[in-house]
């Protein structure tokens, strides 16, 4: 077995002051107070088989809508199935003269997400929604339906596979989100 470590370096301080620094999991409290915490979730919510989706062709500032969620399925063979991870590689993770600029996933490619059953979607980027605007349209639509949101993952590059084992275990915290240690273990 092979393992991918998809974190991203991460410091305690900085995460005190920004909890949505480093690779971190966003819970349904992010989106809604009173919503699950991300203690309230079993650990083996936070290990599934994930389907890695290559967006790398969309550039910072566009939106990853059902199109190419769809597209990017037909280009790996695959179709994603109920409860795995839907894990979108962008070109977060490449140098960028906006370094807050990333794709960013649509209403539309939500809830197409949300439609395939995901339990997860995870991003390469620090966000999953469009960084210049303060609505968390993607966040809302996955998290109101308890689909968790991983962010800031890393080496998505390295992995040969389209699917995989993703293994995120965050702190047993009682808050809205939490630091992970994201891995992806190929066979």
């Amino acid at each position: 077995m092979r393992i991918v470590d998809l974190s991203r370096p991460f410091t305690l301080g900085v995460f005190m002051k920004n909890p949505h620094s480093g690779t971190h999991l966003d819970s349904p409290a992010y989106a809604f107070p009173g919503g699950k915490a991300i203690g309230d979730f079993p650990p083996e919510r936070f290990i599934v088989d994930a389907a890695l989706l290559d967006l790398t062709h969309k550039r910072p500032g566009e939106c990853i809508d059902d199109e190419d969620l769809e597209a990017a399925e037909e280009s790996a063979g695959l179709a994603l199935r109920d409860g795995e991870a839907a894990i979108l590689h962008t070109c977060a993770s490449e140098p960028s003269p906006t370094p807050m600029s990333f794709p960013y996933l649509s209403r539309n490619g939500a809830d197409y997400l949300e439609f395939k059953g995901v339990s997860l979607v995870g991003v390469d980027s620090a966000n999953i929604d469009r960084s210049e605007s303060s609505e968390l349209t993607a966040h809302g639509i996955l998290l109101g339906k308890d689909i968790l949101v991983l962010e800031g993952l890393s080496n998505l590059g390295t992995i040969e596979s389209s699917r995989f084992r993703l293994i995120c275990l965050p702190l047993r915290l009682d808050a809205v989100t939490s630091p992970v240690r994201a891995v992806a273990t190929l066979d």
